[in-house]
């Protein structure tokens, strides 16, 4: 029978991406049977533990003590039980694990290569490794570590590229498998889904926008777009909701809401109050708002950046647009806020697209397919 560990880092959209993974999985495994049976093991990566040892050591770099208390993590979590494949949902943990990760076969899921992450990295606010030895023995260990996986599982074909390019790894070990949405619990709106004469063509439109960090997810682009709209046409006939960590400016007729947590009925019934997404990001390695949207049926405006081009197709799910281009931006929007059978037209696809690309049940049932073949 084969005993899977999953190895799972646990911060930003990462975490989201675990909670769906793991619910469909442990689905699986509780149904299957015979042959087909097997077990799933979830060790959790999250690179600090109240109290602990390493914590305390407090003489050494966050950063250092984080990266000590995540290698104990995935080794001890390795260690823990019998394994005969293991699943990383990014490549870190998996070179954390050194010797441990190699005494099975491994698959590795990334949204992001280290070498784009790098290319990012001031909007991440991540530093940079200079040219030098240690740039190049990092790089040469995340090579190996991508190239010893049985499969390397990139969430779209933008990361698949830099794997090719980037680090050599055989174009028959790479599978792209984007993350996915539970299509049961996110689901457009009955007057979204049949247009006609009952669908209501809501003024004010409501522009939708969701990201913890409003500075790197282009929240200043959205909001100079806003205004250019509220003050060229009447006020009352747009309203922004903001899903957000950040400070939200009052008023304006936009809606802020804190606090809410992946999957909830609040924050999906929001996406559904809304009529269309907007994501004008500077850096952006996939984007799960952008793909949440979709099974929404939302159409979305979204940069041309990162994995959000595998999200939205320009003209047939939504539109594309450069960072930072606030004149463009406006224009989309007062097209989708003048034709409401173009913003159905949209949502219509953008739902066919999450359906056939973004269900994470079928993409959960993919992995451990490969996870399958590998262990075997």
């Amino acid at each position: 029978m084969m005993q899977a560990a999953f190895v799972m880092e646990q911060h930003l959209g990462h975490r989201t991406f675990y909670q769906n993974l793991r619910r469909f999985v442990d689905q699986q495994a509780a149904a299957a049977t015979g042959a087909g049976a097997f077990t799933a093991r979830w060790v959790e990566v999250s690179y600090v533990q109240p109290g602990g040892v390493y914590e305390r050591l407090r003489f050494l770099p966050a950063s250092l003590r984080g990266t000590l208390r995540g290698r104990a993590q995935v080794r001890a979590g390795l260690r823990s039980a019998p394994t005969s494949v293991a699943f990383f949902n990014t490549q870190v943990p998996a070179v954390l694990g050194g010797g441990a990760t190699q005494r099975q076969p491994y698959v590795i899921s990334t949204d992001i290569t280290p070498i784009q992450y790098d290319r990012m990295s001031q909007h991440y606010g991540h530093t940079a490794d200079r040219a030098g030895p240690l740039k190049a023995y990092k790089h040469r260990v995340n090579r190996r570590v991508f190239g010893g996986a049985a499969a390397v599982l990139p969430w779209s074909t933008w990361v698949r590229q830099s794997l090719i390019a980037d680090y050599d790894v055989p174009l028959g070990h790479i599978v792209v498998v984007p993350p996915g949405v539970d299509l049961e619990l996110w689901q457009p709106t009955a007057s979204r889904t049949a247009p006609g004469p009952s669908y209501p063509g809501n003024i004010p439109l409501r522009i939708l926008f969701v990201g913890g960090d409003m500075n790197r997810k282009g929240g200043d682009v959205l909001l100079q777009a806003y205004r250019a709209l509220r003050a060229s046409t009447s006020a009352s006939a747009f309203e922004l909701h903001l899903v957000t960590r950040s400070p939200a400016p009052p008023g304006e007729g936009s809606v802020a809401h804190y606090d809410l947590r992946p999957n909830t009925p609040e924050l999906i019934a929001v996406f559904r109050s809304c009529d269309v997404f907007v994501l004008p990001t500077e850096a952006e390695a996939f984007g799960i708002a952008a793909v949440e949207a979709a099974a929404a049926g939302l159409p979305a405006i979204v940069t041309d950046v990162g994995g959000l081009t595998d999200v939205v197709v320009d003209g047939e799910t939504g539109f594309l647009i450069r960072p930072g281009d606030v004149q463009t931006l406006v224009a989309r929007l007062r097209i989708l806020a003048a034709d409401p059978g173009l913003r159905v037209r949209l949502g219509r696809a953008a739902r066919a697209r999450a359906e056939s690309r973004f269900d994470a049940r079928k993409n959960a049932a993919r992995i451990v397919a490969i996870l399958r073949a590998a262990a075997a």
